[in-house]
C-alpha cells in the first residue's frame, strides 16, 4: 500500500489518544464550614437559590449539620439527630428526608419542610424498623413520593414507598403488604404510561423482586426475571430517549443483560456497553460490578453516580454521563483518588461533588470547568453516514481502537499509517455489533488508515 492510494481511501485523521497527566487543576475544594462524613446531597434549591449539602457523622455527638451555600458563602441551615439523605422542591418548598427523628428538641421523624424560615415537621415516616430512613424524594408528575426502608406513614402500612395527598402521606394503590424482610425501594418513575418501582425487596417466591410496574390493577414484574441473583438491587430509575435506565447493583454472570447499568425498551433488556466494556469498578474487569446510585438529566446528557471507576476504560470519580451512544467522563479522576460519588449537582453552572474519602478527605468538592464532556470514549468524533455494510473506527482515550457494525463473528483487521506502513495485523472477534479494544503499540502517527475484510472504516476522527 501506497499513501497515494489515500485519493481513493477515507481518511481517518487524528490524534490516538494518550493518558492525560491528570493534576489537580480540574477540582478545588468547597467543604463547608465543617467537614461533611460522607456527603450526601449536593442539591439545587432554585427557588431559594442555594445550594444544600448534608452528610453523615461530622463530629458532633447529637445532631449533624444541613448545610447551605449562596454563591458567596456557608452557613447553616438546620440541625438534624441524623444522616440527611435527600432534598427536593415540591410545591415550591424545600423538602429534605433522612434518618433522623428530631431536629435539636424537636421532633421531626424523617421528613420535615422548610417554611417561613424555619423547619416543620411534613407528616410522621414511623417504623417499626430499627434502622428506618427515607433514601429518596420524588416528584414525578406534579405528586411528591418518599422511598426508603420503612413501614408506615402518618399511621398506614406503606412498605417503603408512601405517596403525598393532600396534607399527609398514603400508600401506594394495591402496593404489595407482605415482602421477605424490611423493604428497600429506592426509586419511582413512570415508563410508557405506568408508574415503575425499584429497590432491593422481594416475597419469599420471588414473584415480587426488585422492578414491578403497576398495570392499574395491580403491582407485576416488568419482565420476568429481569434481575438475577440474590445480591441484585435497583437504586436508580430514568427514562431517557425512549429507553427505561436501570441502575443499580447486579452482574453479566448472573445472567443479566448488563452489569451496574442497563436499559429496557418496553420489550427487551439491552447492555449500556458490551462485556468488558462500559461501566466498570475495576479496569478491564468485570469480577466485581459497579454500583450506580441516581440519575440526572443535563443538556441532553444522562448523567449517573455511584461506585465506578472507569467509563469505556476512562478514569472517572465516581461520576460520568452517556448521550445515547458515549460515555464521558469529567477530567481529574487521580486528583480525587476515589471511585465513590454520593452525590453531585449543579449549582450556578458550577458542578459539585460529594465523593468519598479523596485528597486530604475532601467530601464536597468543585469541577473547575463547564466542560463536563472533557473526556469521551471517542474524542473529537464527527459521524459519516454509513451503510449496513460499512464499519466505524473509535479511538478511545487510553489509545486503543474499537471497531463498530461488523457482522457477528471472527474478522481480519489491518492499520496502517500515514506512510502507508502496516501497524498491525490481527483477527478481531465482533459481538453485538462491537470489537474487543485493540490496543496499537508504539503507535505514533496522527493518522491511519483502518481495513477490516478489506474493506475501509467509514468515521473520520480529528484531533481534539
Amino acid at each position: 500500500m501506497r499513501v497515494s492510494l489515500a485519493k481513493s481511501l477515507l481518511l481517518l485523521c487524528g490524534m490516538v489518544a494518550s493518558t492525560t497527566s491528570i493534576t489537580a487543576q480540574y477540582w478545588e475544594n468547597a467543604l463547608p464550614p465543617s467537614p461533611l462524613y460522607e456527603a450526601r446531597i449536593c442539591f439545587n434549591d432554585t427557588v431559594h437559590d442555594w445550594l444544600v449539602a448534608g452528610g453523615g457523622y461530622d463530629g458532633s455527638p447529637y445532631y449533624i449539620p444541613l448545610y447551605r451555600y449562596d454563591g458567596f458563602s456557608w452557613d447553616t441551615l438546620g440541625l438534624f439527630g441524623n444522616v440527611v439523605n435527600a432534598a427536593v422542591l415540591y410545591h415550591d418548598t424545600l423538602v429534605v428526608a433522612g434518618g433522623f427523628e428530631w431536629m435539636q428538641q424537636d421532633t421531626i421523624k424523617r421528613i420535615a419542610c422548610y417554611a417561613g424560615g424555619q423547619w416543620h415537621p411534613y407528616g410522621d415516616i414511623n417504623s417499626g424498623i430499627e434502622s428506618a430512613t427515607i433514601k429518596g424524594l420524588r416528584v414525578l408528575d406534579g405528586e411528591l413520593y418518599a422511598l426508603g426502608v420503612f413501614k408506615y406513614a402518618d399511621g398506614q402500612l406503606c412498605n417503603g414507598i408512601a405517596k403525598r395527598v393532600g396534607g399527609h402521606w398514603e400508600p401506594l394503590p394495591n402496593w404489595p403488604t407482605y415482602f421477605m424482610g424490611d423493604p428497600y425501594v429506592y426509586d419511582i418513575a413512570r415508563f410508557q404510561g405506568r408508574l415503575v418501582v425499584g429497590g432491593n425487596y422481594n416475597s419469599q417466591d420471588l414473584t415480587i423482586r426488585d422492578l414491578l410496574q403497576y398495570d392499574g390493577n395491580a403491582w407485576v414484574p416488568v419482565c420476568g426475571s429481569c434481575l438475577h441473583g440474590g445480591m441484585d438491587g435497583v437504586a436508580a430509575l430514568a427514562v431517557y430517549q425512549g429507553y427505561l435506565y436501570v441502575g443499580g447493583r447486579f452482574y453479566y454472570s448472573g445472567g443479566n443483560a448488563g452489569q451496574g447499568l442497563m436499559r429496557w425498551d418496553g420489550e427487551t433488556w439491552e447492555s449500556v456497553g458490551p462485556v468488558g466494556d462500559g461501566v466498570q469498578l475495576d479496569n478491564y474487569s468485570d469480577t466485581y460490578p459497579p454500583s450506580i446510585y441516581s440519575f440526572q438529566q443535563r443538556n441532553g446528557r444522562l448523567f449517573f453516580n455511584g461506585e465506578l471507576g472507569f467509563v469505556n476504560h476512562i478514569p472517572t470519580p465516581g461520576l460520568a454521563s452517556w448521550d445515547g451512544t458515549d460515555f464521558c467522563a469529567l477530567g481529574g479522576a487521580n486528583y480525587i483518588n476515589a471511585h465513590v460519588a454520593y452525590s453531585f449537582g449543579v449549582y450556578h453552572d458550577s458542578l459539585y461533588l460529594a465523593p468519598s474519602g479523596g485528597v486530604a478527605m475532601l467530601n464536597l468538592v468543585r469541577y473547575l470547568s463547564t466542560d463536563f464532556t472533557y473526556q469521551c470514549s471517542a474524542l473529537g468524533l464527527e459521524e459519516v453516514a454509513a451503510t449496513r455494510a460499512e464499519f466505524q473506527a473509535i479511538w478511545n482515550a487510553a489509545g486503543q481502537l474499537t471497531l463498530r457494525g461488523l457482522a457477528e463473528g471472527l474478522h481480519s483487521v489491518r492499520v496502517f499509517d500515514a506512510q502507508g506502513r502496516l501497524v498491525l495485523d490481527r483477527s478481531v472477534h465482533s459481538s453485538g455489533g462491537r470489537t474487543e479494544a485493540i490496543p496499537l503499540a508504539n503507535a505514533s502517527s496522527a493518522v491511519y488508515f483502518v481495513v477490516a475484510d478489506h474493506n475501509l472504516g467509514t468515521r473520520t476522527i480529528s484531533e481534539p
